[in-house]
């Protein structure tokens, strides 16, 4: 099984809760967020996936910074990973979505995805 990593500092996913407060709002955040994605995908030269991938996110927060819901990082993530190639589909068929982690680190905080070929 092939695994690949994308350790992103200093950056999380839109929340859920960020994208329903309004249409310019959601539409801005999930461009950052494909942005930032596509970014550290072409630097770290990962293969545009061809099967199922196995998803693993894990949050590591900073001090004073409090975690959403587990399941409230998916929406945007899942769209920019899709647009990016990381995933062929959001659908369970192509995807399959392993439980949200959390750690704590007082300055390196920020967003590690890892994706295991399936």
């Amino acid at each position: 099984m092939t695994c690949y990593t994308l350790e992103i500092p200093r950056w999380y996913p839109a929340t859920i809760n960020q994208l329903m407060h309004s249409v310019r709002g959601k539409i801005r955040l999930k461009k950052a967020d494909r942005e930032m994605i596509a970014g550290y995908v072409m630097a770290k030269r990962i293969p545009r996936a061809e099967g199922k991938r196995r998803l693993s996110l894990h949050i590591v927060l900073g001090k004073g910074q409090r975690g959403a819901d587990a399941d409230a990082y998916h929406k945007s993530l899942l769209d920019a990973c899709k647009h990016a190639g990381l995933i062929l589909d959001d659908s369970s068929r192509y995807v399959e979505l392993a439980p949200v982690t959390f750690s704590r680190d007082w300055n390196g905080w920020g967003t590690v995805i890892r994706l295991d070929d399936l």
